[in-house]
């Protein structure tokens, strides 16, 4: 039931024209502070949003959403299985025996508890890129007791533990008040729109005078490493494919303005010869993946097949190769072992690197490298890791670059907590807006976040821009009635 709260006296109501809904319960603004929802058939009146957040129902979570979270780590810790035996030639990466198998699986124990998260934690932006740490994560936890190499893996995995628990808690659960910060006019808001695409265009066509290649994938590495842009334009770049241009998709697809849509993933397409990105390339697919699954699943379970559902069709891909069915394990090699099992290597690489080289203290951030009158590393760290583990430029997240390689897994903890804390702004910045709405604009910068540093996806890849643009989005826009229905 509805706690009393700052609610104001109940009325009867028999047409009520909701404007959002919020775990299922349908709410409208009213004078644009106050906001009654529609609860047991009777109009509840709250004096201003975060009233009727903290007054609502606590929903139950249903069958599914537990289901598909222990279908989902069983399945991830099959892959990763098949992982270790199918790419152990590449010399990173231990060949486990029956008895490492089973270690790896007390090993992921402690993680795995972290379910519980995802059960009671409320669907935010920080939400989603918990579920996606916890699966990288997992990960890590499997690999250890397989691993290679002679660092203290207990030492590391507590860390790693302990780090995901810091992160996640003020990550899912916090949500500050959202800033007192001027709304774009919902008459106005399609014209910001079709500026962003202006703007996105024109980036785009400056980034094609400096590179424009129309490569295969297989030869986008050769030549990826010989890009250079100016650095502005860098971030320029960073910010349109990250930020402006998942964020116009998702407008526009909630507006029902379908030929912005197709412009726009034709901007995204077009961004792709320009930086050579793979993820350039498969983000149009990918946010419309999210965009029909949010619709059919809800957010929350949403976000679980999210990966759950690309790491079976790589399973399956993995099972009809070995069965002479298909040529390649191209899908297994791109899904389960790029996407999902290599953030995870990265940090057992990085745990060998720093466990026998010395760290950072923050000092491979651009912005904090000049305060330092000398640098270990000269080079950014993926090409450092790249040096000397010969496994390509090797981003890693903040887990491994913040955390590990900057001050050690002792401290590493402390540095996830207050990642954990900025991922927070970002759940007030989006508070309320739809839930599928900040699931498919985020679409982009979320998987980027298991391969790259929080403060590099921040200011260069375009995550604080879609903070901002959260901001800035109207809550009252029609489209928005309707769009979190679970």
């Amino acid at each position: 039931m509805i706690g009393p709260g700052n609610q104001l006296p109940l009325r009867e109501s028999v047409l009520f024209q909701a404007e959002g809904y919020f775990d299922g319960i349908p709410y409208r603004f009213v004078d644009d502070v106050a906001i009654e929802a529609m609860v047991q058939g009777k109009i509840v009146r709250f004096n201003d949003f975060d009233g009727f957040l903290r007054c609502r129902p606590t929903p139950t979570r249903p069958r599914r959403t537990i289901a598909l979270l222990v279908a989902h780590v069983i399945f991830c810790c099959i892959s990763l299985y098949i992982v270790e035996q199918r790419y152990s030639y590449l010399g990173l990466l231990g060949n486990p025996d029956t008895r490492a198998l089973l270690a790896a699986v007390i090993n992921s124990l402690p993680l795995i508890g972290l379910m519980g998260i995802f059960l009671f934690g409320r669907f935010s932006f920080g939400y989603c890129l918990s579920f996606y740490f916890f699966t990288v994560l997992l990960g890590y936890c499997w690999i250890v007791p397989s691993s290679i190499y002679g660092y203290d893996g207990r030492l590391a995995t507590l860390s790693i533990v302990v780090s995901a628990v810091v992160f996640s808690v003020p990550a899912v659960f916090w949500r500050p008040d959202r800033p007192k910060f001027p709304e774009i006019s919902p008459a106005h808001f399609e014209l910001w729109l079709k500026a962003i695409l202006i703007v996105s265009a024109a980036v785009l066509l400056a980034g094609a005078s400096y590179n424009f290649k129309l490569a295969k994938l297989s030869e986008i590495y050769r030549y990826r490493d010989q890009i250079e842009f100016p650095k502005l334009l860098g971030y320029a770049i960073g910010i349109t494919t990250g930020a402006f241009l998942p964020f116009a998709f998702t407008c526009f697809a909630f507006l029902k303005r379908w030929g912005y849509v197709a412009l726009t993933v034709v901007l995204m397409f077009a961004a792709f010869p320009v930086t050579l990105a793979k993820l350039n390339l498969l983000a149009p697919v990918w946010l419309a993946f999210l965009l029909l699954l949010s619709r059919r699943a809800g957010a929350r379970d949403a976000i679980i097949l999210s990966l759950l559902l690309p790491i079976m069709i790589g399973l399956l891909g993995f099972v009809f190769q070995r069965s002479g069915l298909a040529s390649s394990d191209l899908i297994f090699g791109t899904i389960n072992f790029r996407m999902i099992a290599v953030p995870s290597m990265a940090i057992d690489l990085y745990n060998d690197f720093f466990s026998r080289h010395l760290l950072t203290y923050f000092c491979q951030i651009s912005l904090i490298k000049p305060f330092f009158s000398q640098c270990p590393y000269a080079e950014p760290l993926a090409l450092v890791m790249a040096k000397s583990y010969d496994f390509g430029a090797l981003n890693a997240s903040l887990f491994a670059t913040e955390g590990i390689a900057s001050v050690g897994p002792v401290g590493a903890p402390l540095v996830a907590l207050a990642c954990g804390c900025i991922v927070a702004l970002a759940n007030g910045a989006s508070a309320k807006l739809p839930s599928r709405f900040v699931l498919v604009s985020s679409g982009v910068v979320l998987p980027a976040f298991l391969n790259v540093p929080m403060t590099t996806m921040l200011l260069s890849n375009g995550a604080a821009i879609l903070f901002l643009l959260w901001l800035l989005t109207p809550r009252s826009l029609p489209p928005w009635a309707g769009a979190d229905l679970p």
